[in-house]
């Protein structure tokens, strides 16, 4: 079963909403060059710039005038010597100050404030447009400084960024989030109280302190039988149940139980914050818990369970544990690991052999399932495609 990444999601990121300058000029660059930037030219950083205000400032003035030589404004170079700046270049209260400090909390948010793992969204020009959507992978570092053509070819200090593979337009997203995602603003910090619902979009699997989701796809869902993802949802519930079990400490009692009598008595739906079944092209289950380890250990379980009964319980158990633990992303792996460990001994051969024949094989025989958003993106994609 093909899996995607899961997203370990540090407690305390954070996601920028970041424009790709005016008119959305760079954001081909952002996405070629796989980073983000502010439009300064210039902006000659070392490690010991970011570490202090006044040394932002002055570099700041000296990008401001680089960048009037660099459209024409001026036919002087201007001095590359930063020390040569004011870094209180306008009177306080004049509306050039102010336009200073906002660029100045543009390069702080950026350079300072974002740290790596946080999520960065950058707005396409168009409504059906998609975002780019990406993590910031590395701490600012000198060698990740830009030259921009678009600029003449002037250096500008950049975040490396690992785009995702999505295809999220602003219509895809409530709309009180959409009405977030645009403002004008170079850098906005969202607030944390739209962060779920921006997750449960941009990744398939994730955990989240307490709060974990699953999204489980059917790729060839054909829309004609209403009872052809009957047998997938109860595979679903089946393995989710078992979760819960074994998070109480009762996965043998679980596996004791015939297969509905297990699940009617340890799906815990005080523990499902959400169960949606979103049958475009292709279906999809999309399950959010408050239970941390539900997507991890349901990944494995759902592996286990559509794995061929024939072969070897102890072969299909580590092709499991293996496949999910090279999945997990972020910071806290190893008592996530543990658990995954001790979750996937607990298995006993006989009664997972029976949901294999029982569960397992209706299910993909109805629904090729996988745990991959990759053909839902690439559809969702076409379709704005055609927009």
């Amino acid at each position: 079963m093909e899996l995607s990444r899961i997203r370990l999601i540090r407690n305390d990121v954070s996601v920028w909403l970041i424009y790709a300058g005016t008119g959305r000029r760079f954001f081909e660059l952002f996405r070629d060059t796989r980073s983000v930037f502010l439009s300064l030219p210039g902006f000659d950083a070392n490690d010991r710039v970011f570490e202090s205000e006044e040394l932002i400032r002055r570099h700041l003035h000296m990008s401001d005038a680089i960048g009037r030589y660099v459209r024409g404004a001026t036919n002087t170079p201007p001095s590359r010597r930063p020390s040569a700046y004011n870094p209180y270049p306008y009177q306080t209260g004049s509306t050039e100050a102010k336009s200073f400090a906002a660029e100045l909390g543009n390069v702080i948010r950026l350079f300072v404030d974002a740290k790596a793992g946080d999520l960065v969204m950058s707005p396409p020009y168009g409504h059906f447009d998609p975002f780019l959507i990406g993590e910031i992978t590395h701490p600012w570092r000198k060698t990740d400084d830009t030259p921009i053509a678009l600029l003449q070819g002037e250096i500008v200090p950049a975040r490396k960024v690992r785009w995702l593979n999505t295809a999220l337009a602003r219509r895809d997203f409530p709309a009180r989030v959409s009405r977030r995602l645009q403002n004008k603003h170079a850098i906005t910090k969202l607030d944390p109280e739209y962060y779920e619902e921006i997750f449960s979009r941009v990744y398939p699997s994730y955990v989240w302190g307490e709060h974990s989701k699953l999204d489980v796809f059917g790729d060839d869902y054909r829309g004609k039988d209403p009872l052809q993802p009957y047998a997938a949802a109860r595979l679903i519930k089946y393995v989710v149940a078992s979760v819960f079990a074994y998070s109480i400490g009762e996965i043998e009692s679980f596996q004791g139980m015939d297969l509905q009598q297990a699940i009617d008595h340890y799906y815990d739906e005080a523990l499902v914050e959400e169960f949606a079944q979103n049958f475009n092209s292709p279906g999809r289950f999309s399950i959010i818990a408050a239970l941390g380890s539900l997507s991890i250990l349901a990944s494995a379980g759902l592996m286990v369970a559509t794995a061929d009964p024939a072969q070897n319980f102890d072969q299909t158990k580590q092709e499991a544990t293996d496949t999910v633990k090279n999945a997990m992303a972020g910071a806290g792996k190893a008592p996530r690991e543990a658990e995954l460990d001790d979750y996937i001994n607990s298995m006993r051969p006989t009664n997972w052999r029976e949901v294999q024949r029982q569960l397992g094989r209706p299910a993909t025989n109805a629904m090729t399932l996988s745990l991959s958003e990759r053909v839902q993106v690439a559809n969702h994609r076409a379709q704005l495609d055609a927009r």
